[in-house]
Parts: C-alpha cells; sequence; structure tokens
C-alpha cells in the first residue's frame, strides 16, 4: 500500500453542501433525458427504416448509446458539479504513484475476475457473455466498427460510469461508512446495475479494484485508467471470438 501521508491524498469535505437529493434529481433528469433521446432516435429509425439488428454496431443504436452516456455525464457536471466541487467528485489528478498502481492492480483484478468467471462455468456449466450478442447481433467487427466501439465502450463508459459510481456515489457512501464498507457497497451496485447476471460476480471483483483505486488515490483517475484496460480488453477478446466464429448461434 502506497503511504498517503507522504502523497498528501485529497480528503472529502467534512461539511458537504449536496447529497442524495441532488443525486435523486440527477437519476430523475437522466431518466427523462434518456428515455426522451431513446424514443426519438427510435422513431427516427423506424421513419428512416434504419436496421437496428446489428446491436451497437447499428447507427441508431450507437447513437442511442453515446448520447445517454454523455446525458449522464452531462447531468452530474451540471447539477451536481457546481456544490460539489473536483474534489468530491474525484476529478483532482492525483499523484503520479497512484497510476502507477494501476497496471499491478488491473493485473490481479484480471486474474481474479479469470478464477470468478472459472468459478461461474463449474457452477452453471457454461460461461456465455450476452455483451457479445448485443453488441453486434453475433457478427463480426469491421475495423471501422472496432475502433467505433472502442472510443464508447473503452472511452465515454469508463468515464461516465467511474464519475458515477467512484465520483458521486462513492462519496456519498463514504460519509457514512468505512472505506472497506464503502468499497464493497460500491462494488455490489455497480455489479447489480449492469444487469447480466452471469457478469455480476466478475463485475464485483472488478468493482472492489476500482473502489480500492479510487480510496487509495482520492481521485476517479486511476479507476478510469483501469475501467479503460478492462473495457478494451474485454472488447478485444469479444471481436476475436466474433471473429473465430465463436461468437455464432
Amino acid at each position: 500500500m502506497i503511504n498517503d501521508n507522504s502523497l498528501d491524498r485529497p480528503q472529502p469535505s467534512l461539511t458537504p453542501g449536496w447529497g442524495w437529493r441532488d443525486l435523486f434529481i440527477t437519476l430523475l433528469v437522466i431518466g427523462v433525458g434518456g428515455s426522451l433521446t431513446i424514443l426519438g432516435l427510435r422513431f427516427v429509425a423506424d421513419i428512416a427504416n434504419w436496421d437496428t439488428s446489428r446491436g451497437f454496431i447499428s447507427l441508431p443504436v450507437y447513437l442511442a448509446g453515446t448520447l445517454l452516456y454523455l446525458i449522464i455525464g452531462g447531468t452530474i457536471l451540471a447539477v451536481i458539479g457546481p456544490r460539489a466541487g473536483w474534489r468530491d467528485l474525484g476529478l483532482q489528478w492525483p499523484h503520479w504513484m497512484y497510476l502507477a498502481l494501476v497496471p499491478p492492480v488491473f493485473i490481479f483484478g484480471m486474474g481474479m475476475m479469470f478464477l470468478t468467471n472459472l468459478g461461474v462455468v463449474l457452477l452453471f456449466g457454461e460461461f456465455q457473455n450476452p455483451q457479445i450478442e448485443s453488441l453486434s447481433g453475433g457478427q463480426p467487427f469491421g475495423l471501422s466498427e472496432l475502433l467505433a466501439l472502442l472510443i464508447l465502450v473503452a472511452g465515454i463508459v469508463p468515464l461516465v460510469e467511474e464519475l458515477f459510481f467512484r465520483g458521486v456515489l462513492h462519496h456519498l457512501l463514504r460519509r457514512r461508512f468505512s472505506a472497506a464498507v464503502t468499497i464493497v457497497l460500491g462494488a455490489a451496485i455497480f455489479a447489480v446495475v449492469h444487469f447480466i447476471p452471469m457478469l455480476v460476480p466478475g463485475l464485483f471483483v472488478a468493482g472492489l479494484c476500482l473502489g480500492y483505486l479510487r480510496e487509495q488515490s482520492g481521485s476517479i483517475w486511476p479507476s478510469v485508467l483501469f475501467h479503460m484496460l478492462q473495457n478494451t480488453l474485454a472488447l478485444l477478446a469479444m471481436a476475436f471470438v466474433l471473429a473465430t466464429g465463436g461468437g455464432a448461434g
């Protein structure tokens, strides 16, 4: 563990000017804005007769996903940001040693996720990631499609999710609970809200690593880097499975 005193880790504010009410308002705005965006794009897709059979490779689905995440990030910064500030949301840049901590934590986390998913296979007899089908309808990616997915899945998604889970949620939980309880609760929520039962155990392990990095550094940026690496690796693995016919059927 890195010595926190020597690196002067930023601490959360003791007299917060924002709280769970602000989070509720944020989620409400996200829900309304996201629903209107998806319905609008679906209407346009129907009128224009756009093909949506290839999941996120399809233009309307890709636009809907991208706009939804931009709405989430923008709403957090617009509603909570002015009252919370960069320190509470973990947006300040950390000491470089915390960024150097990411690779070993990532290697450890991926190893633990592999063992966790192996345990799922032993318990249930199979492990099939439904994201493979949702990303492209089970069809291989072209190079331009893979690059577009990397921008969304390995760029925008990690940044926005870490802003929410390790920025807003971690800070709110940390006001009431110890570091360990906050990390565990945050990881559990992170895993469950992905709504993919087969992936919950592995996502919980990843959430523990992400929460640890956030707690140690006082910043979301090490977690963002970890998350980007994880999503990049997962996306490349899916691309390989689809290219070799492993995702067919």
